[in-house]
């Protein structure tokens, strides 16, 4: 095949990877829209709703505290025995946001339907839409100054009495949405502190992990924004960011966006009430918000999503089946106490070396 004919094959499958991109894209961007305005169930579908995911709330946590009393964790811990994971020996009070005039705490999941949730408290705490849409604060920034965080013992008891809530998302999703917000690009999305996360870890990634021979993603494996400049290429790219998770103490990771569920929120020590997952949102919500006697004040949203449909898929392309293996294996607890699995990760993973 003559040169100029693998070029013109190669360009149409560029076009057709970028249509498909663009298709899946718009889809999403539907649906997401559709949840934003989809009415909500009343009288009989409500209560067949609030019945079907207090079962789905119920198997969570009898899951959660399963998987923490067969790793002798939290609660479940007898000190004769070893555990393969090390566990704070408290919770983290400093995290939390704990609302006292609604008897709500809540655990920030960073990357899981966070800005979702404190968008919901601070209009519990009066403040006003305008003042949250404006983009002059973070949301997180609004949302401790209205609500404090408490110190020990004060914490200790309002965390203990009132309702606790936690939204949590299959952890490889979590992991790439907060490389693409907030490493891969760092021109992009200054005002979300892509600089700052660039000088903090993206060029440490890119001088402990860039190989001599390093060579760009294709263009199959990753996803440009329109109308948003390129990353300057400096930044690490989702294979360097995976091997830099997979080789680095859990401890040392430094910031909450990736940390591990069981050690930000620590569930094994904490008893959550409300146990919601990203992927059924929109109905978790509507359970929560009821669940809570919230419904007249606020109610199902979906705020700040920049997901893109398929994306798993496109970058998990740039690892092998052994990083995805090792990269489970660092979050595997996280895996367990929330009921996901890894299998169509490693169908994903195409990089041979």
């Amino acid at each position: 095949m003559s040169r100029q004919r693998k070029r013109a094959l190669f360009r149409i499958l560029q076009i057709i990877v970028c249509l498909g991109v663009v298709f899946l894209t718009l889809k999403l961007f539907f649906a997401v829209i559709g949840d934003e305005s989809r009415p909500l169930p009343i009288d009989d579908d409500l209560r067949k709703l609030m019945i079907e995911v207090e079962a789905d709330n119920t198997r969570r946590a009898l899951n959660i505290e399963r998987v923490c009393k067969k790793y002798n964790l939290g609660f479940y811990r007898k000190l004769a025995d070893n555990s393969l994971f090390k566990h704070p020996p408290a919770p983290q009070y400093a995290v939390f946001y704990m609302d006292r005039v609604h008897n709500i705490s809540y655990c920030p999941v960073y990357k899981a339907g966070t800005t979702t949730w404190l968008y919901n408290l601070c209009l519990l705490m009066n403040v006003p839409e305008e003042t949250l849409n404006s983009g002059k604060e973070q949301l997180s920034t609004i949302a401790r100054r209205v609500i404090p965080e408490l110190e020990y013992p004060e914490a200790d008891h309002a965390l203990t009495t009132s309702r606790k809530l936690l939204i949590v998302r299959h952890p490889f999703e979590r992991l790439l949405s907060a490389y693409r917000d907030k490493l891969e690009n760092s021109i992009a999305g200054r005002e979300h502190g892509t600089l700052y996360f660039y000088r903090k870890f993206g060029a440490k990634i890119v001088q402990k992990y860039r190989k001599e021979n390093f060579t760009e993603p294709q263009p199959n494996q990753v996803i440009r924004r329109e109308g948003v400049p390129p990353p300057a290429g400096m930044e690490p790219i989702f294979r360097e960011f995976i091997e830099y998770m997979i080789e680095t103490d859990l401890g040392s990771y430094e910031d909450d966006h990736w940390m591990p569920y069981y050690l930000f929120c620590t569930p094994c020590l904490v008893k959550y009430d409300i146990i919601a997952k990203v992927e059924s949102l929109w109905r978790d919500q509507v359970y929560a918000i009821n669940k809570l006697g919230l419904q007249d004040k606020i109610k199902p949203r979906w705020r700040h999503n920049n997901s893109y449909a398929n994306a798993s898929k496109i970058y998990f392309s740039q690892l092998n089946k052994e990083m995805v293996r090792r990269l489970y294996e660092k979050l595997r607890l996280d895996f367990e106490l929330f009921d996901y699995s890894p299998d169509v990760y490693y169908e994903y993973a195409t990089s041979i070396n």
